[in-house]
């Protein structure tokens, strides 16, 4: 008697190419062709995916996956040339009003809005360079506020889900401008 060892989509033989299944569980695509993976649009994702989903989006014409409890485009290694680096102004300093927050920061990929840390990014006063997490920290714009939109000088913005700012250390002296430098994490 001959056990099986695999199964196979192959109708004409169990060594044949198709998908296959061996006893350890695994799947296995014998082809030198291609593989069309699921596509349609965002809205057409499953309503309750679980992490290792994979699927193509008609939408944003990308393959993603969902990952750690969220859908993820799937990126190549090569850097991402649109938007590439970004040079952003966020203002002058004024100590008189005692400003430290200064943003938002846009990175122009919607995907990744932020800064994985404060030490992804280079921000500048001026000309001088600023140490991450020593004279400046990266915020969420509900870490900053306690509810609601801030009023006056040392809180000019507006909060929002997605906002991410700069918080200085101490305030940022009159008339010098504030420069950040990022998507170098890209």
């Amino acid at each position: 008697m001959r056990l099986i060892k695999a199964q196979t989509t192959n109708l004409r033989s169990i060594y044949g190419k198709g998908v296959k299944y061996d006893i350890n569980d695994q799947v296995i695509i014998d082809s030198t062709n291609v593989m069309l993976v699921p596509k349609g649009t965002t809205g057409q994702r499953l309503s309750s995916p679980v992490n290792g989903h994979m699927r193509y989006n008609t939408d944003d014409e990308q393959l993603e996956a969902y990952q750690n409890g969220a859908w993820r485009e799937v990126r190549f290694k090569e850097p991402n040339q649109d938007p590439g680096i970004v040079w952003q102004n966020l203002g002058v300093g004024n100590v008189a009003a005692d400003e430290t927050v200064f943003g938002e920061l846009n990175s122009g990929d919607a995907d990744y809005l932020a800064p994985g840390s404060a030490n992804n990014i280079l921000v500048l006063i001026e000309n001088v360079l600023q140490i991450p997490t020593t004279n400046y920290t990266i915020h969420q714009t509900a870490e900053i506020t306690s509810g609601g939109a801030q009023e006056g000088p040392n809180h000019p913005y507006i909060p929002t889900d997605t906002g991410w700012w700069i918080k200085f250390t101490s305030p940022v002296p009159t008339g010098k401008p504030v420069t950040v430098i990022h998507n170098f994490d890209k």
